[in-house]
């Protein structure tokens, strides 16, 4: 089967970085292109015209099978038929997260989209359906947007206060992970983040929260 990966930014080329090293695989932009494809990756950010361009996609490229690896709202891809799965990972070094992080397959035909990720040695997992997988990226997501705003709230409401932030935060709960772990209780370990002054920020964290509807998300966009 041929494989091409729509999208040649971070997501698009470390993608299309792993496929290749197994199955045969292009890349290209998102400009219109003509050719045959058996298989569509689709690596490009979403909006509100995202399934009307997915489509125009699979009808100028004649794909059977459609794997989203973009972050998308709950509900995008059950309903056209189309595999979702997410990428993890550090930008703008995403092959490595590609690579070393299990790839979660959602779709009725997850099964068949993850063989060439497995084929290229990544560890996959299929799941019945795309909502699985759109809801577990978008709440990873809002979970670590959550822990870097309480982390932020730790410092500012110290700082208002003259108390060491660093002993409020990091080092309480550096001996706290500690404790927990001699115990025998690692599932109790919570992040510790650096500090870093100034906004939320990065590629994904803000502006794909507000695809998850829950008040969690609207803290993670606007604060505490």
């Amino acid at each position: 089967m041929t494989h091409l990966v729509i999208g040649a930014g971070e997501v698009g080329t470390a993608v299309h970085a792993v496929l290749a090293s197994a199955v045969p695989a292009q890349i290209r932009d998102t400009a219109p292109h003509s050719g045959h494809a058996d298989v569509l990756h689709i690596c490009i950010p979403y909006s509100s015209g995202f399934a009307d361009t997915v489509h125009e996609y699979v009808e100028t490229h004649g794909a059977s099978l459609v794997v989203v690896h973009s972050t998308v709202p709950v509900g995008t891809c059950d309903s056209q038929g189309w595999v979702h799965s997410p990428v993890r990972g550090r930008h703008p070094h995403l092959e490595a997260g590609v690579r070393t992080f299990t790839k979660h397959f959602g779709g009725g035909r997850a099964s068949e989209a993850s063989e060439a990720f497995r084929a290229a040695g990544v560890g996959v997992r299929a799941h019945p359906s795309a909502a699985e997988t759109e809801a577990g990226k978008l709440w990873e997501l809002v979970q670590y947007g959550v822990q870097i705003r309480v982390q932020k709230a730790v410092y500012e409401w110290c700082a208002a206060r003259g108390i060491p932030a660093d002993a409020v935060y990091a080092e309480f709960a550096d001996t706290y992970n500690s404790g927990f772990a001699e115990l025998g209780y690692p599932h109790f370990v919570r992040p510790v983040l650096d500090d870093i002054p100034g906004p939320i920020g990065g590629h994904c964290v803000v502006p794909m929260s507000r695809l998850l509807d829950h008040p969690l998300s609207a803290i993670v966009q606007e604060g505490i």
